[in-house]
């Protein structure tokens, strides 16, 4: 089932961004990455997609450890799935529903609100399936540009 998934397609290249300077926090985290997925056209409403994460963040932990962050939004300002990345240069200290890390990987989920929960439950199994291979996360701390990490992507998936 999983295979079905092809992760490349649904990487938005205005919402990848490589090296950017550690965040205050992940509020200005989320805030910087919601108006990268506004410019990119999969976000019609900022505060709607912003008030989705929240919700999700109330849930259970988005901190994944080993630096990865996994924040996800479902509502209908999505209009259509995405992921976003984002490499910090240097980890900043990421809050997540009682837990508290260091994060300098963020992979943040569009998810439209006419998704089923299975299909972004695939989604996210596919991203979680990448992100247990340590290879993988040391070939993204190196990439290059948008892509390499396209690359990076299809080449894990074989």
């Amino acid at each position: 089932m999983e295979s079905s998934i092809d992760l490349s397609k649904v990487f938005v290249k205005d919402a990848v961004v490589l090296d950017h300077e550690p965040f205050l926090n992940k509020d200005a985290m989320f805030d910087f990455m919601v108006d990268r997925f506004v410019q990119a056209g999969i976000v019609t409403d900022k505060l709607e997609y912003l008030d989705a994460l929240q919700y999700r963040e109330g849930l259970g932990s988005t901190y994944m450890g080993n630096y990865i962050a996994l924040p996800h939004g479902k509502c209908d300002a999505v209009t259509q799935p995405g992921i976003g990345f984002c490499r910090c240069v240097s980890p900043f200290q990421y809050e997540s529903c009682g837990e508290s890390g260091e994060v300098k990987y963020i992979f943040m989920l569009a998810i439209a609100g006419t998704q089923t929960g299975d299909e972004y439950m695939r989604v996210l199994a596919a991203l979680a399936g990448l992100l247990a291979h340590d290879e993988f996360i040391d070939l993204v701390s190196k990439a290059k540009s948008y892509n390499e990490i396209l690359e990076i992507i299809k080449e894990f998936k074989k």
